[in-house]
């Protein structure tokens, strides 16, 4: 009975896999875009204008129309990615929508990359500060390029983003919002298992767009330093969006045995002149320790139990003989 339930469920393991298949295939045949290059930063003045020149390749093995488009977006507060806001009623006063000419549908065949060009202008008057958006290209397969028998034909779109500074009256200013120690995605101030990571969350409150870096500094609880790193990659800075949040998380070491740990970070940004510190801390006991601690706690508290019982007995039993 045991042998012909194995040999069943293994035909059915057999047969899921078989289904499964034909599904994979028809998506690796699916309609896809790649983009060169993903971000542009861009100083332009009122009344200047701007050529933007993009590689843009088929990566599928059907022909396509590349069909262009402009979209707003937010910064996603936790890891400053871009949120499209496509909603009905959704936008940006920091759009560059009416930035943007010369975008035109690209047609290419499988396999094949081109150069195309987008132009920017500023218009006269423009307000100083920051303006940012996303030049997407969604790639819909021409008409009979799909056709092969149980083939599913998918539609992807890549984007670009465009960060444009117009120079004048720009104000920058933030706010040092908080300090969060991690274990893996939990943000404790206690932890049984070794936190991983440590986030630092600032606010950007001025009109441009700011990139903030610093230093951060772990120390145990005898005040030695255990680990130190810069934050936000001085390679390449990312930026915080005007009057929009966002945390720098990065990966450390050093916590060891149990006992309270102290974070100091050290922010700066623009010029670096201006210096913003804060400081967290957070405390580590292993499970084995913790559990061990509540065994103690709980032996204290039935003793004590007991010795109250035992109070309350022998107090009755006086009163009574007296």
């Amino acid at each position: 009975m045991l042998k012909r339930k194995l040999i069943v469920a293994a035909l059915s393991l057999l047969t899921l896999a078989f289904s499964m298949q034909p599904i994979a295939l028809a998506q690796a045949r699916g309609s896809g875009l790649s983009i060169s290059p993903t971000l542009t930063q861009l100083t332009l003045n009122p009344g200047e204008s701007k050529t933007l020149t993009y590689q843009i390749r088929n990566a599928t093995i059907g022909s396509i129309n590349a069909v262009p488009s402009v979209e707003d977006f937010a910064a996603d507060g936790t890891t400053g990615n871009p949120k499209l806001l496509t909603g009905p009623g959704q936008s940006s006063p920091y759009s560059i929508k009416n930035f943007v000419y010369q975008l035109d549908q690209v047609p290419l065949d499988p396999g094949v990359q081109k150069n195309i060009s987008v132009g920017l202008h500023i218009p006269d008057g423009t307000a100083p500060g920051a303006y940012y958006g996303v030049i997407t290209y969604k790639a819909v397969p021409t008409t009979g390029s799909a056709s092969a028998p149980g083939q599913v034909s998918l539609t992807a779109s890549v984007g670009s983003i465009v960060l444009i500074t117009v120079p004048g009256k720009i104000y920058q200013q933030v706010q040092f919002s908080a300090i969060h120690i991690y274990r893996g995605s939990n943000d404790a101030t206690l932890f049984f298992t070794k936190p991983d990571k440590i986030g630092i969350e600032i606010r950007n409150l001025g009109n441009g767009f700011v990139q903030p870096f610093g230093s951060v500094e772990v120390q145990d609880m005898f005040n030695k330093s255990v680990d130190t790193f810069q934050f936000n990659n001085p390679k390449q800075l990312g930026n915080i969006l005007p009057k929009s949040t966002r945390i720098f998380t990065n990966s450390f070491t050093g916590v060891g045995g149990a006992g309270r740990y102290k974070v100091t970070a050290s922010v700066s940004y623009g010029t670096g002149g201006d210096v913003l510190i804060m400081q967290k801390t957070f405390w580590y006991i292993p499970a084995w320790l913790a559990i061990i601690i509540l065994l103690v706690v709980a032996v204290l508290l039935f003793l004590a139990y007991k010795a109250f019982t035992h109070h309350r007995r022998h107090g009755k039993s006086f009163r009574r003989r007296s």
